[in-house]
């Protein structure tokens, strides 16, 4: 899960400085004159708002996610949620305004210091506080867009792109989210409606009592080209590129998810022919469907490809589901453990 600075907005900056500003007062008694009392004030009031707003430009700046360094899945999932271009922009103009700030401050200092009346001296405070202002509200539009980025960043799925990851596929109400449900500790909404899943969820189960695998629950794929999908189903594809270590592709032979046959194996075509990795094809629904649909779905999958491992299950009750589990522990969960135990030796 990204950890996230708190992104305030230019009216609580402002305020912030205000409240910081007034609330120091000189200390009594004092054998000081007037004025250099009051210098010392005001040099101490313009140094806590240089330190406060350094410190948040710094912790804005720095805490937000550098789009480059995160892992592919999550750079190019931020980058359908947000634009990078204003996201990239808004970080450097903050992080930028640190300067402007220390130059504002030096000249506050030099107006403060040469001061030789009280009246000097307020003027360089309210010269001061009117360019911080100036500063502040310069920087609305950055604040309120990386505010408005946060949030969604903070409702990114905690996905571990290092572990075995099994990312369950298909059409929209085939029973990818009952699936998920049945095997792991993922607990998706579950619906009688397409697009109930809007959103990548992910689930857990371990094996050997230690060994973390994650399954993910995507939203429902289309059969229709990659440039004319939406970004929910962008969202399904970026799992199946760059985080799945075996597809768990369902399909429903019957006619209740509202697609036939024909495009649901056009679509497990498409994703045989554009990801590497390997495919577990569960033929869903078996509870109800009838004999001839169930054949004519295997005969189906065996076109598209003979060497695909197929399974019956019923997500509604679980039937089978462990058994799929089982295959995808034995057949490639465990060899992987084995060959990253041996490349450490």
């Amino acid at each position: 899960m990204l950890k996230l600075p708190y992104i305030p907005t230019s009216e609580e900056l402002w305020n912030g400085v205000v409240g910081i500003y007034f609330s120091l007062q000189t200390k009594s008694p004092s054998v000081e004159p007037g004025i250099d009392r009051l210098t010392r004030l005001e040099l101490r009031r313009v140094k806590e708002v240089r330190k406060y707003l350094f410190n948040t430009f710094r912790d804005v700046a720095l805490g937000m996610p550098f789009l480059d360094s995160l892992h592919p899945f999550y750079k190019e999932l931020i980058e359908l949620l947000i634009d990078r271009t204003m996201y990239k922009h808004s970080l450097a103009k903050v992080g930028h305004a640190t300067k402007a700030v220390a130059s504002i401050y030096r000249d506050a200092v030099i107006a403060i210091k040469s001061a030789t009346a009280r009246e000097d001296i307020v003027k360089a405070r309210r010269k001061f506080l009117a360019r911080i202002r100036d500063l502040i509200m310069d920087l609305k539009p950055e604040l309120d867009f990386l505010k408005s980025a946060a949030i969604k960043l903070e409702k990114l799925p905690d996905i571990d792109p290092g572990l075995f990851t099994i990312v369950v596929a298909g059409m929209p109400n085939v029973g990818k989210s009952s699936f998920v449900r049945c095997v792991s500790s993922g607990k998706p909404k579950v619906a009688e409606y397409p697009f109930t899943t809007r959103e990548l969820h992910v689930g857990h189960f371990t094996v050997l009592n230690d060994v973390k695998v994650q399954v993910i629950d995507t939203p429902g794929l289309l059969d229709r080209p990659l440039s004319e999908r939406n970004r929910i189903e962008l969202q399904a594809i970026l799992a199946l590129r760059h985080l799945a270590s075996v597809i768990v592709f369902i399909i429903d032979p019957t006619n209740h998810s509202g697609y036939s046959l024909s495009e649901q194996i056009n679509l497990l075509r498409e994703v045989r022919s554009s990801f590497k990795s390997p495919i577990i094809v569960l033929l869903n629904k078996t509870d109800i469907a009838t004999a001839d649909e169930v054949n004519e779905a295997l005969s189906r999958i065996r076109g598209v490809d003979e060497s695909l491992v197929t399974f019956q299950v019923s997500t509604i009750n679980c039937n089978g589901c462990r058994d799929v589990i089982r295959y995808v522990v034995d057949n490639h969960v465990i060899p992987r453990m084995i060959e990253a135990l041996g490349k450490s030796r």
